[in-house]
């Protein structure tokens, strides 16, 4: 029995290694969504909306297939650090991170003929000043 092709419902060339590293080669479809924070919300359940609202989106074009979807933040004391919008904004977020531990979460959604599925994993990471 072979195995589904997975689409991959992201550009990331990280995922895209990681999968790789797995012997994988998905079909690539990226979702178009909204990744605007909600009022208060929290990152966690930040990452694991955007990871299943980019699973769902592929899913609705590719019925009956094996969408993967997954979305990563940046957690400093409970504030989602969103996408540096400049070169001085990569400076202020890394002097911000610098010499203390912050969050990183990555939600996965993964949506099949069987049903769907998400998880959230939290690293923490330190930057050394």
């Amino acid at each position: 029995m072979s195995r589904p092709t997975i689409v991959l419902a992201s550009r990331s060339p990280r995922r895209l290694d990681l999968l790789a590293e797995l012997g994988i080669t998905p079909e690539i479809v990226p979702a178009d969504i909204d990744e605007i924070p909600h009022h208060n919300e929290n990152p966690v359940a930040y990452v694991e909306r955007l990871a299943r609202a980019k699973a769902r989106t592929v899913a609705q074009s590719v019925p009956g297939r094996v969408v993967l979807a997954a979305d990563t933040t940046v957690d400093i004391d409970g504030r989602i650090l969103g996408q540096p919008s400049n070169e001085d904004d990569i400076r202020r977020m890394l002097r911000e991170l610098s010499g203390r531990t912050h969050r990183v979460h990555t939600g996965v959604a993964v949506i099949s003929p069987d049903g769907e599925s998400a998880v959230v994993v939290t690293s923490l990471v330190t930057f050394h000043p």
